[in-house]
């Protein structure tokens, strides 16, 4: 017993940073393909899922009415949208990953978790997000621009 309270102690004086100073391994990168400067996204069928509600179709996207229009501009790293009453909205892109023909961008806005997956290959689109205890997911296409 006293071996145990020692070494719980020796952890909490800070004995343990020998350990958090080795350096942890890189993980691969992957390189990701050319990407092109923007794209024009347009989702036309979205569904809403709540864990009491269970998941229905939608005729929004969150606070756009379908279709929902989106400019994703990987130069500046933003989602751009423009809500029902004309106000743009940027979200910021923190990470784009690809795998493939697919692109995968991740995001946060406020609360708000999204990840959106567009198909080089034939334009198809899907963006996800999330809060409290609802997942919007839309469907749609998005125009690689040069």
């Amino acid at each position: 017993m006293l071996k145990i309270a020692t070494a719980a102690l020796f952890l909490l004086a800070g004995g343990a940073s020998a350990f958090a100073q080795a350096p942890a391994p890189e993980a691969p990168k992957a390189e990701l393909p050319a990407l092109p400067v923007s794209s024009d996204c347009t989702f036309t069928k979205a569904s809403v899922c709540d864990k009491d509600k269970g998941c229905n179709a939608a005729k929004e996207l969150g606070e756009i009415d379908l279709p929902a229009h989106f400019l994703v501009h990987f130069g500046e790293r933003v989602l751009v949208s423009v809500d029902d009453n004309g106000v743009p909205h940027l979200s910021t892109i923190y990470a784009v990953s690809g795998a493939g023909p697919q692109l995968t961008l991740q995001g946060t806005d406020g609360l708000v978790g999204w990840i959106m997956q567009i198909s080089r290959a034939d334009n198809d689109a899907t963006l996800t997000s999330v809060v409290d205890d609802t997942i919007i997911t839309a469907f749609g296409t998005c125009k690689l621009g040069h």
